[in-house]
């Protein structure tokens, strides 16, 4: 089920240091998954890769949970929003996200009723073509969970176009701290195992490769065991794990690429053209059973609360709930003492506003961190900012370039390829903050499209006109595919098995 050779990139950090990454003891183990029912939630319209949706909801309106309370406009770049309450509409304004994106967001007061859209139970009729798969995804809101935010259809549909070979899970949350991806594969193996090979088939693909750490013993006998079930529903698929070595930043595409298939992915290619493989984060297939086995839209995810006293926590929360809430239900200490990071320590953005900062699809770990000033002296000439690079830049070098104004020499130099790891920052001993610097520069260099996560010209939209749609509707309970006339070829037709719920 999986060969014995040891995958990973070149350089990074290695979890001997002072980081935990990820090693679970300061984590407490709940006897059950712990859910966070907040007072409010906050969900803006635009926690994707691409256009916000437009509310379909107004202030006053009373809503059930599982209800899409925001639709794409026709033709757009994006995914419904959905809320994972039940309650009452509050407000409707435009919010800044501590990434600088500008959206409107829906405010909804919790009626802590918990009452949920009658069509939100298992599906019953499990044969479905590829068409109707992807279909019941783009409905559901599901974007990539880990990071990306790239809608899941529509990635699953240039998979399909382009004939991958190759679907790969990515299982290697590598971030120090962060096991939200690994709570949701030993809470939920079969999820994820059959929501990728669900995805597998309605893209084309034959081998499904699960990619997972080499320590990630739990995990793996997760996997090994759901996968042995799932194979006499897939026989036309070849299932195998793929170990890695532990190492951050494990799971970046790019990193893969070189790891699995010793290809070097430049900077704006894609792992389906270069590898004729699709890769897509495992809780994102968690999600996707979730849609199309039990009807339930994308509206709560798995996240984990790393830092301070009380170590660390992983939560089942609704989308939408404001980081103030989830601090104030984990961790005892003031909060004023502590920076709160919305992201991973060393890759996150810091939080100004923790009570109007809500988590998005994209959040999977919430960290607090120890404020301190780090002393800072001129630039040592070590190399360990260099020798930990994984995409093998000269970080200091282009530092001082940058500093000089020789933005065309830092290019020359590669610092457009920064990735935004964080791990030079990390290791250097003279606390400079190399990452932001060179971060900042690569991002400059981007073309910034409008269907981008950069892309903020999409908020300025008329919403007063709201679309039309049906009373408290979930969008999953009727799709049969968007082209109707079309009749389904041998190709496009797949069977879903499908054993029943999620089992708790």
């Amino acid at each position: 089920m999986s060969d014995r050779k040891i995958y990973s990139f070149y350089k990074g950090l290695f979890p001997g240091d002072v980081l935990n990454f990820s090693k679970r003891s300061p984590f407490v183990k709940e006897i059950m998954l712990e859910r966070i029912y907040p007072r409010r939630v906050i969900l803006p319209m635009k926690m994707h890769y691409g256009v916000p949706a437009v509310p379909i909801v107004k202030a006053g309106d009373l809503v059930k949970a599982g209800q899409c309370v925001g639709l794409p406009e026709k033709g757009a770049f994006s995914v419904p929003v959905h809320t994972g309450v039940s309650g009452k509409v509050t407000d409707i304004k435009e919010i800044t996200l501590p990434n600088g994106i500008r959206t409107p967001a829906v405010f909804i007061e919790n009626d802590m009723k918990r009452t949920r859209l009658e069509s939100l139970k298992p599906r019953t009729n499990l044969k479905l073509s590829a068409t109707e798969t992807i279909g019941i995804i783009r409905n559901a809101g599901i974007c990539g969970m880990g990071g990306e935010g790239i809608p899941t259809a529509a990635k699953l549909a240039r998979a399909r176009g382009k004939a991958v070979t190759d679907f790969l899970v990515n299982c290697l949350q590598s971030e120090p701290y962060s096991t939200s991806d690994l709570t949701a594969i030993v809470e939920y193996p079969d999820y994820v195992v059959m929501g990728a090979a669900a995805c597998a088939r309605a893209v084309g693909a034959k081998k499904l490769y699960f990619l997972i750490s080499s320590g990630r013993k739990t995990e793996r006998a997760a996997l090994a065991a759901s996968i042995s079930r799932a194979k006499r529903d897939f026989d036309d698929l070849t299932f195998e794990i793929k170990l890695f070595r532990e190492r951050f930043p494990q799971g970046y595409y790019r990193l893969v690429g070189k790891a699995l298939y010793n290809r070097d992915i430049d900077e704006g290619e894609t792992i389906e053209d270069t590898c004729d493989a699709v890769l897509f984060n495992c809780s994102t297939m968690l999600a996707c059973w979730e849609a199309i086995s039990d009807n339930i839209p994308m509206m709560s995810r798995i996240i984990s609360l790393s830092g301070g006293s009380s170590g660390g926590h992983n939560v089942l929360v609704p989308i939408g709930t404001p980081v103030s809430e989830l601090i104030a239900n984990s961790f005892t200490e003031d909060s004023t003492e502590n920076r709160i990071i919305w992201g991973n320590c060393l890759t996150g953005i810091e939080i100004e506003d923790p009570e109007n900062t809500p988590v998005i699809k994209m959040t999977s770990v919430i960290s607090v961190v120890r404020k301190a000033e780090i002393p800072r002296t001129a630039c040592i000439h070590c190399g360990l900012c260099s020798e930990c690079c994984p995409v093998s830049i000269s970080p200091n070098i282009i530092f001082e370039m940058l500093a000089q104004g020789l933005g065309q020499k830092a290019s020359e130099e590669g610092a457009r390829r920064c990735i935004s790891c964080g791990c030079c920052s990390y290791v250097c001993p003279a606390g400079i903050d190399l990452t932001s610097a060179i971060a900042e520069f690569a991002n400059k260099g981007k073309v910034i499209e409008t269907n981008s996560l950069l892309d903020n010209n999409a908020a300025d939209l008329d919403y007063s006109v709201l679309p039309a749609p049906a009373a408290e509707t979930s969008l999953l309970e009727d799709y049969d595919g968007e082209d109707k006339e079309e009749e389904k070829t041998d190709d496009d037709a797949i069977v879903l098995p499908f054993d029943g719920g999620k089992k708790i």
